[in-house]
């Protein structure tokens, strides 16, 4: 990786400028110059990052290895830094990027501060753990997407139909095992983006931050380095900087509100005018009767009848520095002086969740499956809060619903993954309003593909007890990597799970595992109906259950027969147990049919039949279109076919 350094004075600090996708150092010399008003001995380190140019969207660096190059980029500046002879250091660092940048520019600061327990980092981020961590002073994100992108937040049709197209085309290259292009791993709800965020709130809960910059002001000071504003900055300032009109990410999205509160961290949202996602870097510096006008009305104009700042950027073509020099006032001001110009928390957003709530000790997550609405979610989460209750407890239930789930979208591989990144998002959100609780989770057959998969590409993400019911997740699925493992003293991701095991559910039996066998193409399989293969062990974990087997098909799990036994196992760990009469039902001992057995064993098989019989449906369609009125009653045949069945 290239980068540009501009050195100036004496060089006390370091500003690193991060360019957004399709752009370049040279596009960010207006973000530089303003940075410069900061001070007259700020250096500027501008990295050339992979996504850039005329062909990002085609580049394929895994973004984790752009924060490690930008990493060592800061390390070679910090070392150059320190020969030039004078004996001095970088005393202070401000981390500025623009858009998916943005995103790279907290990354960096939360690696350089190292794993916490709370959220450790993937493989690639480990080991970049730098002692001048506390050397950063503040993080100044222009556009930034905290959230990721995504195509139902794009304001205009043509930029969501090209985020979807491109969506579907990442995902299909991910899905046959080819490099997929960098800017994918900024979409919502991708691992990368919902690691960042749960590292960040576990970075600001944690210590760390003060640890840190304490660390780092002695060892200056032994050092005869100043460091002096230490001791008054909090560890870590947050400035966001959004355009009044971004037409790609919403207010809520960018905000991220919640994600940047924290005892040891602050941060102010300040919204510039007259500025769409793509201005946000375009600056010039204003002349000295242009400064001012605009500091006047920053500072709330001198009179009754002074006009508000939109307004005169407005009448006297001022945006252009009106953007510079609210960004000149982002890198010097304090954040008590940036609040007076900032947007007030109540005014941000209509969607901004409440203050954490420190009293809720337990959050449950209740997703249903395919082909379903999810009514019933509801009444498993009060029969959890009343389990609760007479522990007393506080839980939190998450019954929201991702819409109704057909057969044929199930089946396709990355609208199950797009799933799974809704429930991380909304993870996120939990785990930043109840910072003291912990978290379980029901699932029933998609809800449970779910979970698997997140706790696959998610490390992050942790969870208390665990009931899976009806499950379409593969046999062989490697528990004994997520569960609590004492010999190694590892915690785990997960503390208890409980398997439901039917007689009958022959969705499971024949359709899940009809795809189980194409290990290559389909992550899914059929342990509500088989089990997982670690529970057949002779040594398995102690803290994986299955309840084999309860009479019914699919949805026999959920019966409210049932709802007692899965609240004692989410608020007890208590699994039911065939010695247990009062608490389990005779049907615990049922076995499951042998005609379903066979049939079961030849899925495969069947999965040709359907595909040939579902050909053989809508050809025949087709071969009577022929008639002026069929061609409207054969579209909406197959859309009923597709989107419903």
């Amino acid at each position: 990786m290239e980068s540009q350094l501009t050195k100036r004075g004496s060089g006390r600090e370091l500003a690193i400028v991060l360019h957004g996708p399709h752009g370049s150092p040279e596009d960010m010399q207006g973000v530089s110059k303003a940075l410069e008003e900061r001070s007259k001995d700020v250096d500027i380190l501008a990295p050339i990052l992979p996504y850039g140019g005329f062909f990002a969207l085609l580049r394929t660096t895994p973004v984790e290895q752009i924060v490690r190059d930008v990493v060592e980029e800061i390390d070679k500046a910090l070392a150059n830094r320190e020969r030039r002879g004078d004996g001095g250091a970088y005393e202070r660092l401000i981390l500025v990027g623009y858009s998916c940048g943005a995103v790279i520019a907290r990354k960096i600061a939360i690696v350089v501060h190292g794993e916490t327990a709370g959220a450790p980092f993937v493989r690639d981020l480990k080991g970049l753990e730098r002692t001048w961590a506390g050397s950063i002073e503040r993080i100044i994100l222009l556009a930034g997407m905290s959230r990721g992108w995504a195509p139902e937040i794009a304001r205009d049709w043509f930029q969501s139909a090209f985020w979807t197209i491109g969506s579907w085309y990442c995902a299909i290259l991910a899905m046959l095992g080819l490099p997929v292009p960098t800017l994918y791993a900024m979409r919502q709800g991708q691992p990368f983006i919902i690691q960042t965020r749960l590292e960040w709130l576990a970075l600001t809960r944690s210590n760390r931050l003060v640890e840190k910059r304490a660390a780092r002001a002695q060892e200056l000071s032994r050092r005869g380095e100043r460091f002096s504003s230490c001791e008054v900055l909090p560890p870590i300032f947050v400035v966001q900087m959004l355009g009044a009109i971004d037409d790609l990410v919403s207010p809520d999205d960018a905000v991220d509100m919640v994600a940047h509160r924290g005892d040891n961290a602050s941060f102010v949202l300040i919204e510039t005018p007259d500025t769409t996602h793509h201005a946000a870097i375009k600056m010039r510096e204003p002349e000295d009767d242009q400064r001012r006008i605009l500091e006047d009305a920053l500072g709330g104009g001198s009179g009754p009848g002074a006009k508000p700042l939109t307004d005169i950027c407005r009448e006297l073509n001022l945006t252009d520095q009106a953007r510079f020099l609210l960004l000149a006032r982002s890198a010097s001001d304090s954040q008590e002086d940036l609040n007076k110009i900032a947007v007030a928390r109540a005014h941000m957003a209509d969607t901004l969740p409440g203050a954490p709530d420190e009293k809720v000790t337990d959050v449950v997550f209740v997703i249903h499956g395919i082909r379903d609405k999810g009514f019933w979610t509801h009444k498993i989460a009060r029969a959890v809060k009343q389990e609760a209750e007479r522990e007393k407890r506080v839980f939190h239930s998450f019954t929201r619903t991702y819409g109704y789930f057909a057969i044929f979208p199930f089946v396709v591989p990355w609208v199950r993954h797009w799933k799974t990144c809704w429930l991380m998002d909304h993870y996120v959100l939990m785990r930043a309003l109840y910072p003291g609780a912990r978290f379980s989770y029901v699932g029933h057959s998609n809800g449970t593909y779910l979970l698997a998969r997140a706790l696959l590409h998610y490390p992050a993400a942790k969870f208390h007890h665990v009931v899976f019911v009806g499950s379409v997740v593969r046999c062989n699925y490697p528990w004994s990597r997520f569960l609590p493992d004492k010999s190694e003293d590892r915690p785990g991701q997960v503390d208890k799970i409980l398997n439901y095991v039917a007689t009958e559910d022959w969705v499971v039996a024949i359709f899940a595992k009809a795809f189980q066998t194409l290990e290559a193409l389909f992550d899914i399989g059929s342990a509500g109906y088989d089990g997982f293969d670690e529970h057949r062990r002779q040594t398995r974990h102690p803290n994986l259950h299955e309840a084999k087997f309860i009479v019914g098909t699919h949805q026999a799990g959920i019966r409210e027969a049932h709802w007692n036994d899965i609240a004692r196992f989410i608020v007890k760990g208590q699994p039911p147990t065939n010695d247990a009469p009062r608490d389990a039902p005779p049907e615990w001992q049922a076995v499951q049919p042998r005609l379903l057995r066979v049939t079961s064993f030849g899925s495969p098989a069947l999965l040709v039949v359907w595909a040939i019989l579902g050909a053989l449906f809508i050809s025949s369609l087709a071969a009577i279109v022929w008639a002026a009125w069929l061609p409207l009653l054969y579209c909406v045949a197959v859309y009923l076919f597709v989107t419903r069945f």
